[in-house]
Order: C-alpha cells, then sequence, then structure tokens
C-alpha cells in the first residue's frame, strides 16, 4: 500500500469538528493514522457563526491529529451540512451527430453537463452531479451506456446544492486554520457511503443522522439517492430543554440526556435522579416521570417531522425499506427503540460497515461521517489520479485528489 493512500477527513459538526487521517488500502480497508477531536466553537446548524473561533476548533483538531500521526497535514475533504442544502432533480440531452452510433465517455459527460446547465437560484452553487438514470434511444434504466450503441442520449440527475456564502465561509475557516480544502463533501452522502450495505442502497433504505443541531435525512434506492433533506431540529434541542425546564447547566443536561434519553419510558414513574440546579449548593432530585414529560415530546417531534418528510416519497412509504440512525443524538439509550415503534419498520445504529484497521472509538454512528470522508477521498484518488498533497511525511506529498458522488 503506498504512501499515495493517504486520506485526511474534516467533519464540521456543530457539537465536536473531528479530523481523521488514514491509509486506505486497495480493497478500502483503513488504517487509522491519527485522530484530533475539537468542541465544535464557532459552528451551529451547519453555519460558520464565530468565525475566529471555528477557526480556533479546526486548529485543535488538526494539532491533535499531527501529534498522534507524525504528520503534517495539510489539507483534507471536509464534511458540511446544514438547513441550507438543497436536492432537485434535472434532466439532459445529447444526440449523436457522428458516423459513430457507439456511446464514449466523453457524450456521457456531454449529457450529464447538459443537466448541469440549469438556470440556478441567485447564490446557489452544485456541490455534486448524481446520475440517477441514463435513458438511450428511449431504452431507460441504463446504469452505464458507455460502449452502447445509440443516437439519443438522455441523464436524470441529482443535484445537491448549497449556499455560496455559507460554503465558502466554511472552506475559508479551513484555509485560514492552515489546511487545503481538497472537497467539499455534504456530510450525508459521506455517512451513506460508510453507514450503509450494498444491499441496503439497492432495496431502499432512509438515513436519519441525527446531529447535535440538525437532522440530516436520506431516502436511497436502486444504489442511488432519492431524496434528502435537512431539518434544523437535533439532540441539542432535547439538551437546552432538560437545562431550561430544570434549570441545570448544559453539561449536566447533556449527561442526563445521553445516560437515558428514551429509555425513561421504560423506568418507574417515581425512580429519582440527582441533580444540581444553577446556583444552588446542594443536590436535589427529580423523577424519571419529571424527566420523560421533557424528553419524549422532543424526540417524538424530531423522528415524526423526520419520518413525515422521507415518507413524502414512495421509496420510504414501502414496509420493506428499513430505516438507519446515525449521529451522536443517535446513541441516547432506547432511541432505536422508539424509532422503530414509531415507524413501524427495522431499525438499526449506522456504525461503519466496513470495520477493519478501524479503532474501538471510531466504531459507532459519530464516526460514521468522518470514516465516510475516507470512502470518498479514497473512491476521488481512484477514479481521477491526480497529484495532490493530502499530508507530508519527509517532505514528501502523500495522496491524491479526485472525485465520487459525481463532480461539484
Amino acid at each position: 500500500m503506498s504512501e499515495r493512500n493517504i486520506v485526511v477527513g474534516l467533519d464540521l459538526g456543530s457539537h465536536r469538528v473531528r479530523l481523521l487521517v488514514a491509509q486506505v488500502d486497495d480493497q478500502g480497508r483503513h488504517k487509522v493514522l491519527g485522530l484530533g477531536t475539537a468542541p465544535g466553537e464557532g459552528i451551529r446548524k451547519g453555519l460558520v457563526v464565530d468565525f475566529d473561533a471555528a477557526v480556533a476548533a479546526i486548529s485543535q483538531a488538526r494539532e491533535e491529529a499531527e501529534a498522534s500521526s507524525g504528520l503534517e497535514i495539510q489539507s483534507a475533504f471536509v464534511g458540511v451540512g446544514g438547513q441550507h442544502f438543497r436536492v432537485i432533480r434535472s434532466e439532459g440531452v445529447h444526440v449523436k451527430d457522428g458516423p459513430s452510433r457507439e456511446i464514449s465517455a466523453e457524450d456521457v459527460r456531454q449529457v450529464v453537463r447538459v443537466a448541469r446547465g440549469l438556470q440556478l437560484p441567485a447564490g446557489l452553487r452544485i456541490l455534486h452531479t448524481l446520475p440517477v438514470d441514463f435513458i438511450l434511444d428511449n431504452r431507460a434504466g441504463i446504469e452505464d451506456p458507455v460502449g452502447m450503441d445509440g443516437v439519443r442520449l438522455q441523464s436524470q440527475v441529482l443535484l445537491v446544492l448549497g449556499d455560496e456564502s455559507i460554503l465558502e465561509n466554511s472552506a475559508k475557516a479551513v484555509r485560514k486554520a492552515g489546511l487545503e480544502v481538497e472537497g467539499l463533501v455534504f456530510r450525508p452522502l459521506a455517512t451513506a457511503m460508510a453507514a450503509l450495505t450494498r444491499d441496503e442502497k439497492d432495496s431502499g433504505t432512509v438515513l436519519l443522522d441525527i446531529g447535535e443541531g440538525c437532522t440530516e435525512i436520506l431516502v436511497l434506492h436502486g444504489g442511488s439517492l432519492s431524496h434528502a433533506e435537512v431539518l434544523p431540529l437535533g439532540g441539542g434541542n432535547v439538551t437546552r430543554d432538560l437545562s431550561i425546564a430544570l434549570s441545570i447547566s448544559l453539561s449536566d443536561a447533556e449527561r442526563l440526556k445521553m445516560d437515558f434519553g428514551a429509555a425513561l419510558s421504560k423506568m418507574d414513574d417515581d425512580m429519582a435522579f440527582p441533580i444540581t440546579q444553577l446556583g444552588a449548593s446542594e443536590e436535589r432530585h427529580v423523577t424519571a416521570r419529571t424527566l420523560r414529560g421533557i424528553v419524549d415530546p422532543r424526540l417524538k417531534e424530531i423522528l415524526e417531522l423526520a419520518w413525515d418528510r422521507a415518507q413524502r416519497t414512495e421509496v420510504a412509504r414501502r414496509p420493506s425499506t428499513g430505516v438507519v440512525l446515525c449521529g451522536g443524538a443517535s446513541l441516547m439509550p432506547g432511541l432505536s427503540s422508539l424509532a422503530a415503534e414509531l415507524f413501524d419498520r427495522g431499525v438499526r445504529l449506522g456504525e461503519p460497515v466496513n470495520r477493519e484497521g478501524l479503532l474501538a472509538e471510531l466504531q459507532d454512528p459519530r464516526y460514521t461521517p468522518l470514516v465516510g470522508l475516507l470512502n470518498y477521498g479514497f473512491q476521488r484518488l481512484i477514479e481521477e489520479g491526480s497529484e495532490g498533497g493530502k499530508a507530508r511525511r519527509s517532505g514528501r506529498a502523500v495522496g491524491r485528489i479526485l472525485k465520487a458522488f459525481g463532480r461539484g
């Protein structure tokens, strides 16, 4: 395995900023070289709200990863999210005019370029172009038309759009922290890349990534993305509800949420939990009934809203479609069971499906987007193979840059 297979992923989350540097072999197996994390100061719901704080958080994560890996990290693939993202469908048509009827790779590139050429609303930028289907001389369902005979080629694609200024502020913060941006990646796509099996992507799955500030919704079928949406609600809303209702610190509220979460519904009403209110010197106790009255309504609101949005697609309404939960909030005790009850579907946690070579702490849903960024970066290495520095060892550039999930 060459040093050129080193990939760096940077996940800009509201709760934590995480940076992972790893070597990836030809089978997609990871050898983790370094990890750095920092509180997600300056980032809220996918937006940079305090530029200097965001730069400091990214710098701290980078320095930790450099210390643990022994590498000088120079660039990264950066995962971004937020409610500003939109996913729209577009179509393109390309008619061959030469003597040859064989569809070439350039024909495919041309028909996708046409699909990308629609007039966008002001201020939006195409981050990814995801081919869904090709139609050749009215024959639909063609995955790869290269080498086939035909004249009229149509493409059906999904365009992932983001707010230009929001994306630029994220990239600017990364550059200010001393890192080049190899590519901005729609975070839910990276999550799906790491969390879902091939069968799940083909047969139909709803992916809910419940983060601190947002819940990201993806519906996949036939190996392609069918729908994507972002809700401005997440685990942080539960934390703030507990903090306000009980007059406790956010850190104490976070502890209560992650220790008990949706499992409160299975506890005796009068079970007591100690809390220390703000400004108080002595502990008092609060019952499971009281906590449940705060936590359950918000969790049900988040899950039901997300499921309602997913159900707007025909794929999600199928009884066979499963659900995968990711994100830090997905680790709340009892949340998977609550989701299964509300959705009447099978629900599992979205840990990375390819765990070989991963550190134990990376094998949980909080790190799935980060592992997906590594997979994305490795796909880019394979598909374009152009030179690019991910990190330097002994002054030599390692890594290459390229594409997956379509070109931005």
